[in-house]
């Protein structure tokens, strides 16, 4: 495993569950971490002083990560905070829990653009910088639910699949200079939802 002391990683979705765990264990292995949320600032404090409990540096980057505008203005704080990003995890995501009948466009719409869009944004923005560099990691944070189904809506379970078909393209075209991509597929909570 790289020796990950000193680099520095943007964590989106990192208020809390999945991205506050990673950001944690990040910290604890040497990384410097920006902490991605949208309205959960409270959470994404208690996320900060995890990291900072780690010894490491660590700052909140608020910033809808569907938006190409808000994610330029976030990796330019990264970047002047801690400096340029070097482990990229798109872990932020939205589900609905609707019946098939209940589901619209809008809610297509905005799942696909918080749970694909945006890992394809924050890879554009962020790929030519570990290129220059010979060196990046990016992880993107799909589900089972891209296999089985899942117990959410189809927009969920599409964007969710989406995301391996972006990692593999991403994966074949980055290796060359030194970057990886890969994609982690957790289960749901048994306990919590009943699987």
């Amino acid at each position: 495993m790289d020796d990950l002391r000193g680099k520095v990683a943007l964590v989106t979705g990192a208020s809390r569950g999945i991205g506050r765990a990673i950001s944690r264990v990040l910290a604890e292995a040497g990384v410097d971490v920006a902490l991605n949320y949208l309205s959960r600032e409270k959470e994404a404090r208690e996320t900060l002083a995890l990291v900072a409990g780690a010894g490491r540096r660590g700052i909140l980057v608020r910033a809808d990560v569907s938006n190409s505008s808000e994610i330029s203005e976030m990796i330019g704080a990264i970047e002047r905070g801690l400096g340029p990003v070097q482990i990229l995890v798109n872990n932020a995501g939205i589900a609905i829990r609707k019946s098939l009948e209940e589901v619209t466009e809008k809610d297509w719409d905005r799942v696909i653009a918080v749970n694909l869009k945006s890992a394809f944004l924050l890879t554009q923005a962020v790929y030519q910088g570990m290129c220059a560099s010979g060196w990046g990691r990016i992880v993107n944070i799909s589900s089972t639910a891209a296999q089985t189904g899942g117990l959410t809506a189809p927009p969920y379970v599409a964007s969710k699949a989406g995301l391996w078909g972006l990692s593999h393209s991403y994966a074949k075209q980055l290796i060359t200079c030194g970057v990886t991509v890969n994609t982690v597929a957790p289960a749901p909570d048994r306990n919590r939802y009943g699987a």
